[in-house]
């Protein structure tokens, strides 16, 4: 459960910083030449103290324009765009922020410029809330959405407190899968991930451990390396005795399956592969592949709600969506003998 949000600084907050009127601070950031130089340097410094600036302000001040949620993704525009869950969830957000009457500020960033963004999108009032994704282990925006009293939402692993989290019921997903691969003869399933600093990485590392204990199911770990020369030639030289794999990223599953042929591994009759995620990028490989289909749609519905109520001063708790729902296609296959 998270505090109400502290009030967020306005223009008169920054007046009575700098001892002046309201339209004293709106005239020396917009250059008007009835403040002085002196009056200006004050007003500004007061003003950087509190971490506000003027721009979108005087429509949010006046009641025009409506809300919006800020979404800052530290990825480069490749990755961006060929990862499918971007899509779903952006096409989540879509129908839920248009019933509050809310609009959607996205950009993307580098790691680097994240601190930078944040502060100035909520300086400048340019969104009302914020919603984290990709969360890292010891994620610095923990602290600075904190620290800057924004309304925001986790879309991921929870954290201990602060800030509320949506999650997936995810607890039984690996035991449906390796249950799946397990029916089929497969004694050996190795996890590939390429994201191993993401918070939720090493919960989903114990419940595969975990899942695959209970099953007699010999349960590896393997890293995708894009940096090889050939990365799915890389990667199917580390399985050992893997017959199977569950990949995190749909995109770099459906990539081994389309690639693995060329390097001489048939998918499935050597290799089965299922998907973390789901989208319509799995039906256009050949063999189609099996999946978890994620509840996106649902998890956007319900940060923006968790949203709404932290914009509007009330508290909000971590929520729990349905789980995952496996899709068989051809990608899985009897265990090669």
């Amino acid at each position: 459960m998270t505090a109400t949000s502290p009030k967020r600084v306005t223009i008169a907050d920054v007046a009575r910083r700098a001892g002046v009127s309201p339209s004293a601070v709106s005239h020396a950031f917009n250059g008007r030449p009835n403040v002085s130089e002196a009056t200006a340097a004050r007003i500004r410094a007061a003003a950087d103290e509190l971490n506000w600036r003027p721009n979108y302000a005087s429509r949010k001040i006046s009641g025009q324009g409506g809300r919006s949620l800020g979404l800052v993704i530290a990825r480069s525009r490749d990755t961006f765009g060929r990862d499918p869950f971007f899509m779903r969830l952006l096409a989540g957000l879509t129908e839920p922020l248009a019933d509050i009457g809310w609009s959607l500020s996205l950009t993307l960033v580098q790691a680097d410029e994240e601190e930078r963004v944040y502060r100035q999108w909520w300086g400048e009032q340019r969104v009302d809330a914020f919603l984290l994704v990709d969360v890292r282990d010891d994620d610095p925006r923990l602290g600075l959405v904190e620290q800057l009293g924004a309304p925001a939402v986790l879309l991921g692993a929870p954290v201990e407190d602060g800030v509320p989290a949506v999650t997936v019921q995810d607890e039984t997903a690996f035991a449906t899968v390796l249950d799946h691969l397990a029916g089929l003869g497969h004694r050996g399933v190795a996890r590939v991930t390429d994201a191993p600093g993401l918070a939720h990485t090493g919960a989903r590392d114990r419940r595969f451990s975990r899942a695959a204990a209970e099953l007699g199911v010999e349960a590896t770990f393997v890293a995708w390396d894009p940096a090889a020369g050939d990365p799915v030639a890389d990667l199917l030289g580390r399985l050992g005795a893997a017959t199977a794999i569950v990949v995190d990223s749909e995109s770099i599953a459906a990539q081994i399956v389309a690639h693995a042929p060329e390097v001489g591994v048939r998918v499935p009759d050597q290799l089965s592969v299922v998907a973390w995620e789901d989208s319509w990028v799995s039906t256009l490989v050949r063999p189609r592949l099996t999946a978890l289909d994620a509840p996106v749609e649902e998890s956007a519905r319900t940060a923006v709600a968790l949203l709404e109520q932290l914009v509007r001063g009330e508290a909000a708790e971590s929520r729990t969506v349905s789980g995952r729902r496996l899709v068989v296609r051809d990608s899985t296959a009897p265990a090669p003998q």
